[in-house]
């Protein structure tokens, strides 16, 4: 792994991403590229709650560029806080900021990365740090590169639960986060659905032998009749570091908004996840 994607705002969730960045990239010397992300619209948006408008266009331009230069303080912050933590860990780092809006600008930016590291919850509109936004949600579906969606605070990767269902998206999730973390001792639990066991185990047979040879410390396969969601409720919410997610990108608007395990997941916002496509 040669790059990571790091959307900065000024939340926890950056804090939080920034120590996963850290553990993925510290092995590999990989760069860490913090990315500042301004959305001009919404700032010029913001401002005209200053000021009826019926006031004149002189008074909201000057509004309009007080408000843009208190945001890009507080991002040249941010991008600052990010060069010193990345300097004093001795990591790779590169600082960008973009105009635009953010969930445009992660999805073009992710294709040249092999890893984006995002907030559960985001903060870019930095004018209106209070109200979190949906970029997560809307860059889902729609990036090549896998995603690890992180709570407000970092926690060691000991035990992992993989949803799999035999499909290419949630084999290319497992292969990506295997060769991720092959450098990292952890417990491994194949999670798979199905009516019937012999068939759930025999779906997961051949990713469990192909997760063997990254010498995982303990690896087993378990099986469900019920949701998902119920599962994951009685018996791993408070027992897993992490969850590994494979989503299909044809059929992901209709799925995610109908109800799916990401979706869930993302809601919840108390297990980071890894989600490959």
């Amino acid at each position: 792994m040669r790059k990571i994607l790091l959307p900065i705002d000024p939340s926890a969730y950056t804090q939080t991403a920034l120590a996963y960045a850290a553990l993925f990239a510290e092995p590999e010397k990989s760069v860490i590229e913090g990315t500042a992300i301004i959305d001009v619209l919404d700032v010029v948006e913001h401002a005209a709650t200053f000021l009826p408008l019926p006031q004149g266009l002189d008074s909201h331009k000057e509004q309009e560029d007080k408000l843009l230069e208190h945001v890009r303080q507080k991002v040249n912050k941010e991008l600052q806080n990010f060069e010193n933590f990345c300097h004093e860990k001795k990591l790779n780092c590169t600082l960008k900021t973009y105009e635009g809006r953010p969930d445009y600008v992660i999805e073009k930016e992710s294709l040249y990365s092999d890893l984006v590291i995002i907030g559960m919850r985001n903060f870019f509109h930095f004018e209106r740090e209070d109200k979190p936004e949906t970029s997560l949600k809307q860059i889902l579906g729609h990036t090549i590169s896998p995603i690890l969606a992180v709570t407000r605070n970092f926690k060691p990767i000991r035990k992992v639960l993989i949803t799999y269902d035999g499909s290419m998206p949630s084999m290319r999730a497992i292969q990506r986060f295997a060769y991720m973390m092959r450098n990292t001792k952890y417990e491994a639990i194949i999670l798979t659905k199905s009516k019937n066991e012999q068939s759930a185990l025999a779906n997961s047979e051949k990713a469990e032998k192909y997760l063997t040879q990254y010498g995982i410390e303990k690896l087993s396969r378990k099986w469900t009749q019920q949701s998902l969601i119920k599962t994951f409720e009685e018996e791993y919410l408070n027992q897993v570091d992490i969850i590994i997610c494979g989503i299909h990108s044809q059929n992901f608007i209709k799925s995610f908004f109908v109800g799916s395990f990401t979706k869930y997941l993302i809601d919840l916002n108390q297990v980071p996840v890894f989600i490959g496509q």
